[in-house]
C-alpha cells in the first residue's frame, strides 16, 4: 500500500521499530448493544511483527539465548490463527475479561475472567486476543517511547505509530473502501513491561501496563470528540491517565486521480506523553504486546460490521540524550 504525502523532518534520535500488519476478519454480530453479540468468532490472519533497533539495542524472543539481533520477526509466536472477540481490561484484577451472554443473546451482568495461557493468540474457540512477548537489552541507558506517525513523500508508506482501516480496492467501483468498517475506532494495543535481570529473572518492581488508544477523537456515530472508556471496575477509564497514550484520528482518502495502489494518508498526533519505560545496561525489558477489541469502548457495536480489516504500525523511539552516564569533573 502506497501513499502520497508531504515529508516532515524527523527528530534526530535513535529509533527502533515494531511493525505489525493485522487483518481482522469475520466481525459478524447479532445484537445492538455496546459489546458485540457474535454469531461466530472473529479471527486474525496474515499477521507479521518486525522490530528494528538502532546500534546499542538488541532484541530476542528468549532472554537466555545467545542469538540477539537488531531485527526480530515475532510472527512465529503466532503459529495458530488467533481468534479475536471483544474483551476489556480490569486494572483491579490485572487481567482481561470477556462478556457473558444469556440464551436470548443479551449481555449478562457476569464477566468471564481470561488468562493468556488459555485465551491469548489461540486458533480455537478459546481465543480472545493477541499476545506476544519479546525481550530488549541495551549497552547504555535509554528512554523508550512510542514514535509519532510520520508521513513519507513520493508515494511511500507512512511510518511511526498509527492504526487505520485498511484501504481495500474495489475493481468494479474503481475506488477503495474502508476495510476497517469502524473497527479501527475500537481497537487497543497494550504494553505490559516487566524489568528483569540479565538472565531474565523478574525484578521485584511490579510490571506496568500501558494502553495505546488510536483514533480517540472519532466515532462510528460521526461524533468527533474524546469519549472516555469506562472500566468494569467502576472507574471512568480503563487505567490511570498517566498510563494511557492517546492519538487523534488516522485516516486516508483517494488520490486524485484515483490509483489502485495509492491512497493519501492523514496521520494523527499524540495528545499525551508517549514514554513507555527507561532501560539500563544492567537489565532487560520483558515486553508483552497485547492487541484486542475493547468491549467497553463506545464504538464496539454492531455498526462495525462484517469482515473488518485493519493496518497497524507501531514504532518505538529510543532516546539516549542525557543518558551517557558520564559524571562532570568538579
Amino acid at each position: 500500500m502506497n501513499s502520497k504525502s508531504h515529508s516532515r523532518k524527523r527528530p534526530k534520535r535513535l529509533v527502533f521499530y515494531l511493525y505489525a500488519v493485522i487483518i481482522f476478519l469475520a466481525l459478524s454480530t447479532a445484537a445492538t448493544y455496546t459489546w458485540f453479540s457474535l454469531s461466530r468468532t472473529p479471527w486474525v490472519s496474515d499477521m507479521a511483527i518486525y522490530i528494528n533497533s538502532p546500534v546499542g539495542l538488541e532484541l530476542s524472543m528468549d532472554p537466555a539465548t545467545e542469538e540477539w539481533t537488531q531485527q526480530l520477526d515475532i510472527s512465529e509466536l503466532l503459529r495458530d490463527v488467533p481468534s479475536l472477540r471483544p474483551v476489556t481490561w480490569s486494572e483491579t484484577h490485572k487481567q482481561f475479561f470477556g462478556a457473558s451472554y444469556g440464551l436470548d443473546g443479551r449481555q449478562t451482568d457476569n464477566w468471564q475472567p481470561l488468562t493468556d495461557a488459555q485465551h491469548a493468540s489461540a486458533g480455537s474457540l478459546d481465543g480472545y486476543y493477541i499476545a506476544a512477548t519479546i525481550y530488549a537489552r541495551t549497552d547504555q541507558k535509554m528512554d523508550v517511547s512510542l514514535s509519532p506517525a510520520v508521513d513519507v513523500a513520493e508515494g511511500l508508506q507512512g511510518s511511526g505509530t498509527f492504526v487505520i482501516g485498511k484501504p481495500i480496492w474495489d475493481p468494479e467501483q474503481i475506488c477503495h473502501y474502508n476495510g476497517g468498517n469502524g473497527s479501527e475506532l475500537a481497537v487497543r494495543i497494550g504494553f505490559l513491561i516487566q524489568k528483569t535481570d540479565l538472565s531474565g529473572v523478574e525484578k521485584e518492581e511490579p510490571a506496568e501496563f500501558i494502553i495505546y488508544e488510536p483514533n480517540s477523537d472519532t466515532h462510528v456515530s460521526g461524533l468527533t470528540e474524546y469519549i472516555a472508556t469506562p472500566s468494569i471496575d467502576g472507574t471512568d477509564s480503563l487505567i490511570p491517565a498517566d498510563r494511557l497514550i492517546q492519538q487523534t484520528t488516522n485516516k486516508w482518502s483517494e488520490a486524485d486521480p484515483v490509483e489502485q495502489n495509492v491512497v493519501v494518508r492523514s496521520l494523527g498526533d499524540f495528545t499525551t506523553d508517549t514514554k513507555l519505560f527507561t532501560l539500563n545496561a544492567t537489565e532487560l525489558a520483558k515486553i508483552t504486546v497485547y492487541i484486542w477489541l475493547e468491549g467497553q469502548d463506545v464504538d464496539c457495536t454492531n455498526e462495525i460490521g462484517h469482515r473488518a480489516q485493519l493496518l497497524v504500525s507501531i514504532q518505538f523511539a529510543g532516546d539516549t540524550s542525557g543518558q551517557s552516564g558520564l559524571v562532570p569533573i568538579e
